[in-house]
């Protein structure tokens, strides 16, 4: 008795509402059609007006708009996230096996991402950096300088450096004007890695293309189940990196250093990166090692989202 009770005064009220709304809804679209026959006194305008008056009273009607509405609503919202790469961040983001599981498609080449692709960030991603042309990637862009690889993400990207920090914050690797940006190397490193601290940067993309997909090295999952290991290819040669710290930190430039003064400074830099990881790895750090930095946004655009890895080979 008490549920039916329930039920039966929640329905009521529910009804109620959908009347209240239905009513002052269609009061102004009546009071539009009106006012449109008095300045256009046609049939079709009179039948519009009947037609809404007598929709007043019909709160389905109302809800099935409203249901149309919010469909359209998301189905806009889901195409623009994926054909126009929304994102989280702003343009400010500055401020013992070693062999990677590569599973992806060898047969695409690079010639086959030409500048009318929407969505280059996905054709690259499906690329085996195993078989990759350097010779061709230097076709499509001439400032591509390495390509990385992060294991249990969607990071299989070329990498690009130009003589700022500005550029690629807002056009792709060919060069086009867009938000989503290129995956780009900090333009005070020297491109073959040799400097204590390679910093790379890209936006956190919606679509989980960028760096959107760092996110899962923040997960227990990923730490538990995947080894860590990320990889950047150059022409020459075959980095292979182990993550050693991730954690999320308020917009600073102390871990955007790139070179030290000394082994001290070095290995307290060191110290205190590891220190802020959100994970334990069993990762031991020298003054003499190498290392990589990821950096992007956080979710809420307001933090940083950062992972190093140390160089192993």
């Amino acid at each position: 008795m008490i549920l039916y009770y329930l039920l039966h005064t929640t329905w009521i009220g529910f009804y109620t509402i959908c009347m209240v709304l239905s009513k002052g809804f269609y009061f102004y679209v009546v009071t539009f059609f009106e006012f449109l026959f008095y300045l256009f006194p046609k049939p079709i305008v009179k039948n519009m007006i009947v037609k809404m008056k007598d929709k007043q009273n019909d709160p389905t009607s109302f809800l099935s708009l409203l249901l149309y509405y919010l469909i359209f609503i998301f189905c806009f919202v889901s195409f623009y996230v994926d054909k126009n790469d929304q994102h989280y961040v702003s343009s400010n983001i500055i401020t013992s096996d070693n062999t990677m599981e590569i599973e992806k498609d060898e047969t695409i080449t690079i010639s086959s991402f030409d500048s009318v692709t929407n969505n280059l960030y996905r054709k690259y991603s499906q690329y085996n950096p195993e078989y990759l042309s350097f010779d061709e990637l230097y076709s499509v862009n001439p400032e591509i300088v390495t390509w990385i690889l992060v294991n249990g993400t969607s990071v299989n990207y070329p990498v690009v450096q130009t003589d700022d920090n500005d550029y690629y914050l807002n056009h792709d690797i060919i060069g086009n004007l867009k938000g989503s940006g290129w995956i780009f190397m900090d333009y005070r490193n020297d491109s073959h890695m040799n400097d204590s601290n390679t910093i790379l940067y890209g936006h956190n993309l919606l679509n989980q293309t960028a760096f959107g997909s760092l996110s899962k090295l923040f997960t227990e999952e990923w730490f538990q189940n995947e080894n860590h290991y990320i990889v950047l290819y150059t022409k020459d040669h075959k980095y292979i990196y182990e993550v050693f710290s991730c954690y999320y930190i308020e917009p600073e430039l102390y871990y955007l250093q790139t070179n030290f003064y000394t082994d001290s400074e070095y290995m307290t830099f060191l110290d205190t990166i590891k220190n802020r990881s959100i994970f334990d790895f069993p990762v031991s750090l020298s003054s003499q090692d190498k290392i990589l930095t990821l950096s992007t946004c956080t979710d809420d655009n307001r933090g940083r989202k950062v992972i190093h890895a140390r160089f192993l080979s």
